[in-house]
């Protein structure tokens, strides 16, 4: 074990732990526990929304992602940091305006009951997984980093558990003001390890380009040549939908001091991840690909850290890492106490009665008590990301419809709010269906265009086709609902 590495990262975790626990001296009341007293400039909301979303799956994950698929993931995964340029300049701004603190409260806001409560069940659901699963991913950084350790399931688990209880002292001391002041320190630390990196496999890799065409298959740098051109699409849509509008991204919606500063903010660093974050890890999965031919695609990054044989660097990079899995498990830990003090105590046992005082008090208790349920989880558990792929996947088809329409039209009354309710609900069932259905163990048909468009159904994500049928589905109530008035004016 290098003493140097390990002394760079845990005097930067350190660091971040002090921090966030002093900002305890600047929570006056919920608002500022929950959305930093809704004061938060472009500068801070890009970089908040940056050190999120590059969590452990958009570092480890998508190194060995494009490791194994190629330039094919260079491709998909520029999804996942589009979404930030739409919700910048369209749906934050909305958040906003309507003053409130996470997803149900905005469907309460623009269409009512029905909206509110599945938009509440989908949001616990998706940001419990998601602090379990980053959790998890603590463990699986120390691991990846150090795979002599790597056999030490209860060295990796003491590892979860103790960065787990450090997010979760900062966050309830501190709050989203906590979670915002140490994700700039973040995502300047995961920028400047990631950009390092890069730079040093750079020449490697521009020199060998040549040979590394006949080194690695073709597929390699042709996105189609995996399973063509509809499952590529797929895949990219399938990263711009999966997370696009999550409970911890909406909380920062609701936190910005205004309209130009969400915009700026939210939308610029949409734009600068979508151009730089693709790249630095193709390269990086190209130098791994190059050295190690046959390894296991989680162990893509490490072996590359490896390779460069330097400590310094191999302890910015570690931080980098560790920061990037503390920031996405502490942001989904405060969306989850802001929708059980919001959508749940407020609403349903009254706000008039309790003391901001005490929601404060109640709020840093449940902070403590859900991030202890996901350590729990995420030690016990051993297939948390099958359970967050499961989240992903009822996520997008139950919200995404309901936000465009509220933040895009105009559209509102009792019959828009049954209808939502209705496409909330059966979107995601369809969703699960497609996705456990075996398209192979179907019959096959004679002239073989059933058997085309079974191939066709495989290769679309489960997340896209709940969409799809979540929008169609939309758009056929909404029709009968103009035939029924039209009727009724006759």
């Amino acid at each position: 074990m290098n003493y140097t590495v390990v002394g760079i990262t845990a005097g930067y975790v350190a660091f971040i732990f002090v921090i966030g626990v002093l900002t305890s001296k600047k929570i006056k009341d919920s608002d500022d526990f929950l959305l930093a007293g809704r004061d938060v400039g472009w500068f801070f909301l890009a970089c908040t929304l940056g050190a999120t979303v590059v969590g452990g799956g958009y570092s480890i994950g998508a190194v060995g992602k494009t490791y194994e698929m190629g330039l094919l993931m260079l491709v998909a995964s520029m999804g996942g940091y589009l979404q930030f340029v739409f919700a910048g300049l369209v749906v934050a701004p909305k958040f906003r305006e309507a003053r409130v603190y996470t997803v149900a409260g905005y469907m309460d806001h623009r269409f009512g009951g029905g909206p509110r409560v599945v938009a509440m069940v989908l949001s616990l659901l998706f940001s419990v997984f998601v602090i379990a699963a980053q959790m998890a991913a603590i463990g699986h950084v120390i691991a990846a980093m150090f795979p002599n350790l790597a056999g030490n399931e209860s060295l990796i688990k003491w590892a979860v558990i103790l960065g787990g209880v450090l997010v979760i002292i900062y966050s309830a001391a501190g709050g989203l003001k906590a979670v915002i002041i140490t994700d700039v320190f973040q995502f300047l630390i995961l920028m400047v390890g990631f950009v390092i990196t890069a730079f040093l496999v750079l020449p490697e890799v521009s020199l060998s380009f040549d040979a590394s065409l006949g080194k690695l298959p073709e597929k390699f740098f042709d996105p189609t040549r995996h399973k063509g051109w509809i499952y590529m699409l797929s895949l990219f849509f399938t990263f711009l939908l999966g997370e696009t509008f999550a409970p911890g991204y909406a909380t920062r919606f609701c936190a910005g001091r205004s309209k130009r500063d969400i915009r700026i903010g939210i939308g610029g660093v949409g734009i600068l991840l979508t151009l730089v974050m693709p790249v630095i890890v193709f390269l990086i999965a190209v130098y791994a690909r190059l050295h190690f031919q046959d390894i296991p695609p989680d162990r893509a990054m490490a072996m590359a850290i490896q390779q460069l044989n330097h400590p310094v660097i191999a302890g910015i990079i570690i931080a980098a890492l560790v920061s990037a899995v503390m920031s996405s498990a502490d942001s989904a830990l405060n969306s989850s106490t802001a929708i059980f003090i919001k959508d749940i105590f407020e609403q349903y046992f009254g706000q008039k009665t309790v003391s901001d005082k005490k929601i404060l008090l109640y709020s840093r208790i449940l902070t403590v008590v859900l991030g202890g349920l996901a350590v729990i989880l995420a030690v016990l558990t051993p297939n948390v990301i099958d359970q967050l792929l499961f989240a992903y996947h009822i996520w997008a088809p139950g919200i995404i419809v309901p936000i465009v329409v509220g933040s895009v039209l105009k559209m509102k009354g009792r019959e828009v709010n049954i209808n939502l309710t209705i496409v909330m609900i059966t979107g995601p069932l369809v969703a699960l269906i497609h996705k456990n259905i075996d398209y192979g163990d179907l019959k096959r048909s004679p002239s073989g265009a059933w058997d085309s468009l079974k191939i066709l159904a495989g290769q679309v994500d489960p997340a896209v086709i709940g969409v799809i049928f979540a929008g169609v589905l939309f758009v056929i109530l909404s029709g009968f609902v103009k035939a029924k008035q039209a009727l009724r004016v006759d």
